[in-house]
């Protein structure tokens, strides 16, 4: 859109980096400069894949073909559309959380069900990429063209491109298996997320422990792509130590990427789907907001969720089960819509009821999910 003027926004200011020590997770880095080269890096690519989704579930892409100042300019216009959109549109727009499974929309504060009894004290405002599926709000419509083509790229460039990675890892015979089950032209429950975290003080908290922003979970979706932030919340627990939770340090202008479950059932957990949660910053990044954006990728609504035995010699290779009996393996649709509905409304995130691996299994349909302290 060089060259046009583009409608003014409300600027965000992002609090500054952390000057204190902080433990990080180490990511792999995949480097997307290199993807059109050739067979040969993308099966270098493709290796750094592979070790990241079997031990972490997470890595970093940078050089993926979204500016600073693109990501910059999201964050600005999600933090404008929580600004401008008063409560009554806000109302009129909400999400259909509870009764349809559904996010599009706006998530208010205090949806969701914390330990101890709290409520989360985040905002969300939802959009598929069918932006005249649902009626959105007035000051979201200036911006409509410009996060109609962040969204396309996002999914049609970066988030293809790791699919074809993820089929090159897997050994699987069609590269673009995974694209054609994110089909564009079909209807999925994919969406893109602003964010807002307020860190406005509990006055329970009195002992300057950092609050829990978001409890312990896997994604719903089969990936989430986060452009990266300064502030200093993102924790990842670790696979080889569950009791350990590390910072996922800022990269400017990357993008952090995650499985979640469905990647999981796909690869009957030879993929990982990666544990995290979100808490209040260091000291000296306290008393400001984060503002994210995000895109949560899920497949198209027909798509059954199974592990993948027959597609991928390298799951029969290391001998996975097979996620879910036939009868019982949901369809992207049923899955999302369902994990939507209960998700923080029964068992909260961060529940203290957990066992003794401290996870709480929660039923949603015929299948399960899992929240982590």
């Amino acid at each position: 859109m060089a060259g046009q003027t583009l409608p003014e926004v409300d600027h965000f200011v992002p609090v500054e980096s952390s000057k204190e020590a902080i433990d990080f997770v180490d990511l792999k880095v995949l480097d997307f400069s290199k993807y059109d080269i050739g067979p040969e890096e993308r099966k270098q690519l493709a290796e750094q894949v592979r070790q990241a989704m079997t031990t972490q579930g997470f890595f970093t892409i940078i050089n993926h073909g979204i500016s600073q100042s693109e990501i910059e300019r999201q964050v600005d216009i999600g933090h404008t559309i929580f600004k401008r959109t008063t409560a009554e549109e806000k109302e009129l727009a909400r999400a259909p959380i509870v009764e349809k499974g559904s996010y599009f929309g706006f998530k208010p504060r205090g949806h969701w069900r914390l330990i101890e009894g709290k409520k989360d004290n985040i905002e969300n405002f939802n959009v598929s990429r069918d932006m005249e599926q649902t009626p959105q709000p007035t000051p979201m419509k200036p911006f409509i063209p410009e996060i109609q083509k962040f969204v396309d790229f996002t999914h049609k460039d970066i988030l293809f491109k790791i699919y074809r990675l993820f089929a090159i890892a897997l050994e699987i015979d069609e590269e673009d298996f995974f694209v054609k089950l994110h089909d564009y032209n079909k209807h999925d429950e994919s969406w893109l997320r602003y964010m807002e975290y307020y860190d406005e003080k509990d006055p329970k908290d009195s002992n300057g422990e950092k609050a829990l922003w978001l409890g312990g979970h896997q994604d719903l979706s089969a990936l989430s792509l986060l452009f990266s932030q300064p502030m200093s919340s993102l924790q990842v627990r670790d696979y080889d130590d569950d009791s350990k939770w590390k910072y996922v340090a800022h990269t400017p202008g990357a993008i952090i990427v995650n499985a979640g479950e469905i990647v999981k059932w796909w690869t009957g957990d030879y993929f990982k789907a990666a544990i995290h949660r979100v808490v209040q910053p260091p000291q000296d990044q306290r008393g400001h907001d984060r503002s994210s954006v995000f895109y949560f990728a899920v497949p198209n609504d027909d798509v059954v969720i199974n592990t993948l035995l027959e597609e991928s010699p390298v799951l029969r290779a290391a001998g996975v089960e097979r996620a879910h009996k036939p009868e019982n393996a949901p369809t992207s649709k049923e899955w999302v819509n369902a994990r939507v509905q209960m998700t923080g409304q029964k068992a909260a995130f961060g529940d203290e009821g957990g066992n003794k691996e401290n996870s709480v299994v929660e039923k949603v349909g015929k299948v399960t999910t899992t929240w982590f302290r």
